[in-house]
């Protein structure tokens, strides 16, 4: 992703916004695919006339999940003839008190549009749906501000833009056709985000609802050879339960703001992940373990000229036409409660809440290829949870630590680039209800030149589910 969100950048604007094709089951950060979650995956006890239930919308305000509810009954009604619409408005104010690049206060905003068309419940193909995502942006950041190489706010930072916090009146990230052939297998294409992809836990969510820093969103490895958001096809397989395997190929060239088809072909990547659920007892955990290899690319030769941005990444001259990456991501409880319904149902590790009330860790580590990417080692870990202090069931929290290993050579000698730098992060989310979280933030990151003093990041964030 950091590649195509400086080098592409630099070679001229992008094109207007329109949409192409899309996307189901996520596993890879280079697949990321918002796989449904245990309340909508397709299984035995799904309502057979579809592939999701309706969700629950009514209920007043301290009880439901989406601050509109059911809008008079005509959202369930939609829901039952196959349409689900939700929409997440984030806001988030950091501000750099200590040391970085500068000093500074910024306050931005995301809106993400989801919808969900279930073709099977229109009586239209059974076992098919469509899946959209748009995204708008505005405001600020201090992502070039801190200092470190990835951004410290992950939820302002996509989508992709030649510049960094441009503002995004609208753009088509998700366009996906997704079709099970059975309860365990099936095949997507179209236009899909990433962002999904690596799930965990403790430790996902897009950076709307836990960690912020891009560092515990998902692993930094793949960045070089997997967009954000891109044309591609794949497929889902789930073997056995609890155990589920994803392949795709897509276009490397990163299609945030534009339809992707002027980028087709322009070099390609593979990518494969497993993820694997399990239990110790009653206490739920898991795993994953992936990769990605990219060719027909133009990627840079460590040791040549790079040019470099805080905040925005590295920009290889190219010199290399193929790079890899390898990662794996787990997780396990260490507290939990035990669940009255469906006890053993897997638990959805994308959505950026612990499922159970409890306390857990969870960890990363990913290596990638040392001739092309800048990033030859990135790892982090932590512990986070759910429900910890009295009376308060909902609210979740995080505390993280990373470490990214940058190649030396050259980079660092005419950039002043460290050959490693470290960061932490603690948050805690308020549950103010179902549908609003708010969320404090304290970040003490390392930044990637030497010349810079550590940063220290205190933010807010505030979401709210319609």
């Amino acid at each position: 992703m950091m590649r195509q969100a400086t080098t592409r950048q630099r070679t001229g604007g992008l094109d207007a916004i329109i949409a192409s094709a899309t996307m189901l089951m996520a596993c890879a950060p280079a697949v990321a695919q918002d796989a449904p979650s245990p309340e909508s995956t397709p299984a035995a006890d799904a309502a057979p006339t579809g592939i999701y239930p309706v969700p629950v919308y009514h209920g007043d305000l301290t009880e439901r999940r989406f601050l509109a509810g059911d809008l008079t009954g005509e959202r369930t009604s939609l829901a039952e003839q196959g349409i689900q619409f939700t929409i997440d408005w984030a806001q988030t104010v950091q501000s750099v008190v200590g040391g970085g690049r500068n000093e500074k206060t910024a306050y931005g905003g995301t809106l993400d549009y989801s919808m969900t068309l279930d073709l099977m419940k229109m009586n239209l193909l059974p076992g098919a749906s469509i899946k959209l995502r748009g995204e708008s942006r505005y405001g600020e950041s201090v992502n070039t501000d801190a200092g470190p190489l990835l951004p410290v706010s992950a939820d302002m930072f996509f989508p992709l833009t030649d510049e960094p916090d441009k503002n995004i009146p609208f753009t088509l990230t998700t366009l996906t056709f997704n079709q099970f052939f059975s309860k365990s297998f099936g095949v997507y294409i179209g236009k899909f985000d990433t962002l999904d992809g690596d799930g965990n836990e403790f430790a996902s969510g897009r950076g709307l609802t836990q960690f912020q820093n891009l560092n515990f969103v998902f692993n930094p490895a793949p960045l070089a050879t997997v967009p954000y958001s891109t044309l591609g096809a794949g497929l889902f397989w789930a073997p056995a339960d609890r155990v589920a395997i994803s392949a795709s190929i897509i276009n490397t060239s990163d299609s945030s703001t534009t339809t992707g088809f002027s980028d087709f072909g322009d070099g390609w990547t593979v990518a494969a992940e497993t993820q694997v659920q399990y239990r110790i007892g009653h206490l739920p955990g898991g795993f994953n373990i992936g990769g990605s290899y990219a060719w027909d690319n133009d990627f840079a030769t460590i040791g040549r000229r790079f040019i470099f941005e805080p905040g925005e990444g590295v920009t290889p001259v190219p010199g290399q036409d193929d790079s890899w990456a390898m990662y794996t991501s787990a997780w396990q409880y260490i507290t939990a409660d035990e669940p009255a319904e469906n006890p053993d149902a897997p638990l959805n590790v994308a959505d950026g809440r612990p499922d159970r009330r409890g306390i857990g860790v969870f960890g990363r580590i990913g290596f990638a290829d040392e001739d092309t990417n800048p990033l030859e080692l990135g790892y982090s870990g932590g512990i986070g949870g759910r429900g910890v202090l009295p009376g308060r069931p909902d609210d979740i929290f995080g505390v993280g630590y990373f470490r990214n290993e940058v190649q030396t050579r050259r980079l660092t000698t005419l950039l002043g680039v460290q050959d490693s730098y470290e960061g932490y992060e603690a948050f805690y989310n308020i549950a103010v209800t179902p549908a609003i979280g708010l969320t404090f933030n304290l970040q003490v990151v390392e930044p990637a030149r030497d010349t810079m003093d550590e940063a220290v990041v205190l933010g807010a964030r505030l979401v709210i589910r319609f």
